[in-house]
Parts: structure tokens; sequence; C-alpha cells
């Protein structure tokens, strides 16, 4: 796939996006996810590892920027993304059957097609990859919350929540904060990535802490 078409569809991608806020990240945070993902892919796909393992990158790079597009079914009048509103089903099933409708403005391939939509699918949460372009994306789509922009998103969803400091600090330290990170690093299906979100986690809790000890004027 030449580099022409992959910028349209990341284009088509922004357009859908751009307008669209959500909680946890603000306005076109969808967008910029999807392109962090895909970035992360590409790099990771150059990992020695897979030296031998005939990735398709056309099919692992458009799958990663898309990997979310199931999303954009779930915004409401006012452009909130609405999490988990995805009509009984994944927003990864969801996303594989309507990914065709964009695609196929620059993707003529139907078998290219096809494979990125079932890898597109394959991220959802309780399915067993089948293919390994599916256990990159799930990786580097884990990995982006592991690190200090992650702190973006829990500010984001603590402004529009009408929370404060101190409630960011409670859930930080609740059984969805910080443990729960922790406690997903074995999900990790590649220890290259894991050391990489190790690395970046331990980043990410120095500087939430340095922020709630500037808080409580501790660093005095």
């Amino acid at each position: 796939m030449n580099q022409k078409i992959l910028e349209q569809l990341k284009t088509e991608y922004k357009t859908l996006f751009k307008n669209v806020w959500e909680l946890g990240g603000g306005y076109g945070f969808r967008y910029h996810h999807g392109v962090r993902v895909m970035k992360y892919c590409q790099k990771i796909a150059e990992f020695p590892r897979f030296n031998d393992e005939n990735l398709n990158v056309d099919a692992l790079s458009v799958a990663a920027l898309f990997h979310d597009i199931g999303k954009i079914e779930t915004v409401d009048k006012n452009g909130q993304l609405i999490y988990g509103n995805y009509g009984g089903i994944s927003h990864d099933a969801l996303g594989a059957k309507i990914a065709p409708k964009y695609l196929e403005k620059y993707i003529k391939d139907k078998e290219l097609i096809g494979l990125i939509c079932l890898i597109i699918s394959e991220q959802e949460s309780q399915t067993t990859p089948t293919k390994i372009e599916s256990k990159i994306i799930k990786d580097a789509d884990r990995l982006d919350h592991y690190g200090v922009l992650h702190l973006w998103c829990s500010i984001t969803y603590a402004n529009y929540q009408k929370k404060n400091i101190e409630e960011l600090k409670e859930f930080w330290g609740g059984d969805e904060g910080k443990s729960k990170y922790e406690a997903n690093f074995s999900k990790f299906y590649f220890p290259e990535v894991k050391a990489i979100a190790e690395k970046r986690f331990k980043n990410l809790s120095r500087t939430t802490e340095l922020m709630f000890d500037e808080n409580e004027g501790l660093d005095l």
C-alpha cells in the first residue's frame, strides 16, 4: 500500500472523529489514539522476533488505525462518544461490520479488506486472536494507556464528571486505578512491548504522584 492511500485513510478517519468528544480524552482523542496505535504497530512490526512471520503490514496498519471505527456509531447529537452503547455487541464486531463502507473508497483489494475486518473483529476482549497482526494491535492499543499521556484522559474525565483532584487521587488509589493497570501487565503478548509499557507506567506513576504531592504541598 502506498503512502498516499494511507494518508487518505488517515484523513477519512480524522474527518469522522475530529469533532467527536469523549469523557476520557476530550475532542478528537479517538482519531489521535488510532494514529498512535498505527505508528506503534508499524514500529513493533520491525522487532527482530517478527522477521520470519510474514506480517501483512498493510492490513496491520489500516486495522490499527480503524480498530475503534465501531465507536463512531455511538456518537450522540452533541458529538459525545458514548462508551459501551453498541447495540448489544462489542464495538470491535460492529467495527468489522461497518469498516468496508469507509475502506472501499480507497482500497480495491477485497481480500485485503476482508483481512483488515477480521483483525478488527479479533480486538474483542473475549476473542482469542488467530492472526499475529491482531495480537500486535492488542498490545499497541493497551500500550497507549500506560504512559504519561494517559494522565490527560484522567484529567479530562475528571473535568467532564465535575470531579476534583482529591477524587482523582481516590480513583488512582482504588481498584480501577493503579492496581488495575499493574494487574494487566500479564495481558501483553510480547515481552518487548510489555517492557516499554512498564517503563511508561513508571513515568505515569511518578508524574501522577508528583501532582498529588504538589497539591498537598508535600514537596516543600
